[in-house]
Order: structure tokens, then C-alpha cells, then sequence
């Protein structure tokens, strides 16, 4: 029985040894995840959008990136031009803040409308959109003001701009190419 608790220990030590020896240090491979193009980041962040909604069909939509914030990076809008997410008024814009990760959502608006433009003028630091809201025969633009944390979420609910005292602005998302876009 002595022999063999001594064959036992000596095994032990003699595994133990080589092993401590025998044992390298092998890094583990790390790989980055591929980068995203913006037609990707665009659906990532309208799968999350759906998803928190619980939402599983996919809506027919456009998108246009523009930096709002002035932070050099773009920001998403996008107009869920799909009938499950318009009204007689117009349909959803969801408008999505740009960072290296990909995209959050910021805000929200129903009834709206192409064109969206977004115009020079600044509110807490984000350009001002102009969206279109209205029927087609009683139709004009509307400006949404960022308020510090997001945009309105009924554009109908502000006054129309006077057509007369409009001026260019950078076109985002565009009805057709006959539109034309104007801002303040």
C-alpha cells in the first residue's frame, strides 16, 4: 500500500513538471467585427427600431444621411413610406444620431411627408428639418425644431412657412426629382 501512495506522488510530480514545462501561452485570435456600410448601419438600426416595438415586417422605406448635430458624423433620417406606417396626413420619420457604433434613435414624427430638407438655422445645436406635411392639394413645408432632446412628433401641429420667404436647403429625402425643396 506505501508503494503504491509513492507511485501515486511520484506520477503526481512527474505530470506536474512537464506540464508546467510542456504549457505555452497561445494568444487568442480576435476578430474585429467587419465594418458596416451606411446601407447596413441604416437596416441595423431600423431592425432595433422595429424590434423594441416588436414589430416583424420590415416596411417599404427611404433614407438619407446628413450630419444634424454638427458633430462631423452623419446622422440617419428615414421616411417609412410603407402604407402600415402612413396616415391620410403623411407617414413616420425616424430620425437616428450617428456615432461610431452605428445609430440611435432620437426621435420620431408622424404625417409627414417628401420632401425633407434640412435647412442652415440651429435649435440646441441640430439643424432644423423641413418636412412636408398636408395633402396633395393642400400641402407646404413645416420646420421641426430639435428641443434639446428630440424632434416634434406631430408636424402638423406647427404653422406652414411662407412660401414667398423661403430659400434653398440641402434636399435628404426626395418625393421625385421634379420636387424641388426650399427653407427659411
Amino acid at each position: 500500500m506505501r508503494t503504491l501512495w509513492l507511485v501515486i506522488a511520484l506520477f503526481s510530480l512527474l505530470a506536474g513538471g512537464c506540464a508546467k514545462h510542456s504549457t505555452t501561452t497561445v494568444p487568442l485570435a480576435i476578430q474585429a467585427p467587419a465594418p458596416m456600410n451606411e446601407k447596413e448601419r441604416a437596416q441595423a438600426a431600423l431592425t432595433a427600431f422595429l424590434a423594441s416595438r416588436s414589430i416583424r415586417e420590415v416596411p417599404a422605406h427611404r433614407d438619407g444621411n446628413v450630419d444634424l448635430d454638427g458633430d462631423g458624423i452623419d446622422d440617419l433620417l428615414m421616411l417609412l413610406d410603407d402604407p402600415n406606417w402612413c396616415d391620410a396626413g403623411g407617414c413616420t420619420l425616424l430620425v437616428f444620431r450617428g456615432d461610431a457604433a452605428g445609430y440611435r434613435l432620437i426621435s420620431d414624427s408622424v404625417s409627414t411627408r417628401a420632401p425633407i430638407a434640412v435647412a442652415d438655422r440651429r435649435n440646441h445645436g441640430w439643424r432644423d428639418l423641413l418636412v412636408t406635411v398636408g395633402s396633395d392639394g393642400d400641402s407646404g413645408q413645416v420646420a421641426l425644431e430639435f428641443d434639446g432632446t428630440r424632434y416634434p412628433n406631430d408636424p402638423t401641429m406647427g404653422a406652414l412657412l411662407d412660401p414667398a420667404r423661403l430659400v434653398s436647403a440641402k434636399p435628404v429625402i426626395v418625393g421625385s426629382p421634379a420636387d424641388t425643396v426650399a427653407a427659411y
